[in-house]
């Protein structure tokens, strides 16, 4: 482990329990309410490297008790935020062993710091969710000394992913979305599928954001990639398997289309790939290319 590497966990075991985050709104104005850290704890279990952290806090959003974990590295390197799929947790990528045997691999590799968090369930990006990241990329740059951030997520992570980029496309320097289409396709497609998994996607986003796209347009307008492609100016990959029987590939094809132009975007679909096959595409996570 470089010194950095060190630095980061010192910093990180050092933090006060009560540490509250500096937040601001429009005008410069500080809330006065923010984030609080009320401990960070070593991760216990044998799935988790040397060094991973615990970090709980309470929501500025509604109060709410939640979790993060963290890993540390070299903070001179892109710190690595990995978004969890629907219906799992922060834990993901450390004990689900393909995730952590081909990800988790290659982030200890590259000496990326990794914080992987809790994104209220799967509420994809839901306002609590976006409120609580927000915040926890505040705290990494402030008090673990992270200072690249890029956005690493599979099927709900990577929607996840593309819709706080485009609410925040200034504290992101990269994306890395695995499997996904514009959110008003993806939970249209959901609710009216047969399948119970994905009619229970749909049931929970909506509880997450208080309304259907019909009852709440702007909340999911916000984080529309074809509504708002022109935001998306960082370095993005996005992949998708051919025949993905969960998402519509002809639907992620039109985030491509909207995309086309951009230099940092790259458009990557595996051949009869299904949803998984997304997420085993090699893609170096500093210089964001795919590896041949």
């Amino acid at each position: 482990m470089v010194g950095a590497a060190f630095l980061a966990l010192a910093l990180c075991a050092a933090v006060p329990v009560s540490f509250s985050t500096e937040c601001s709104v429009s005008g410069g104005a500080v809330k006065p309410k923010c984030m609080t850290v009320t401990s960070v704890t070593p991760a216990r279990g044998s799935e988790y490297p040397p060094g991973t952290m615990r970090i709980n806090f309470t929501s500025a959003f509604d109060g709410a008790e939640d979790w993060a974990l963290f890993l540390p590295g070299d903070v001179r390197r892109s710190t690595v935020v990995y978004l969890h799929g629907s219906f799992s947790y922060a834990d993901q990528i450390f004990a689900r062993k393909d995730v952590r045997k081909f990800w988790l691999t290659r982030i200890l590799e590259g000496r990326h710091p990794l914080l992987s968090v809790n994104m209220r369930g799967t509420s994809y990006m839901s306002p609590a969710a976006t409120a609580d990241l927000t915040e926890l990329l505040d705290y990494c740059r402030d008090k673990l000394g992270c200072g690249r951030f890029v956005l690493l997520g599979g099927s709900g992570g990577a929607s996840s992913a593309m819709a706080y980029a485009v609410l925040h496309p200034e504290k992101i320097h990269g994306v890395v979305a695995m499997g996904m289409c514009d959110i008003f396709a993806r939970l249209e497609f959901a609710r009216r599928s047969n399948q119970p998994v994905l009619q229970k996607l749909a049931k929970t986003v909506f509880a997450a954001y208080g309304g259907t796209p019909e009852e709440k347009p702007d909340l999911y307008r916000a984080r529309s990639v074809l509504a708002h492609a022109d935001r998306l100016t960082m370095p993005i990959i996005l992949t998708m398997g051919e025949n993905d029987a969960l998402i519509p590939v002809a639907e992620t094809r039109k985030i491509a289309v909207a995309m086309k132009g951009k230099k940092n975007f790259v458009y990557h679909e595996v051949p009869k790939g299904n949803h998984d096959a997304a997420v085993w595409v090699d893609i170096d996570l500093e210089t964001l290319r795919i590896r041949k």
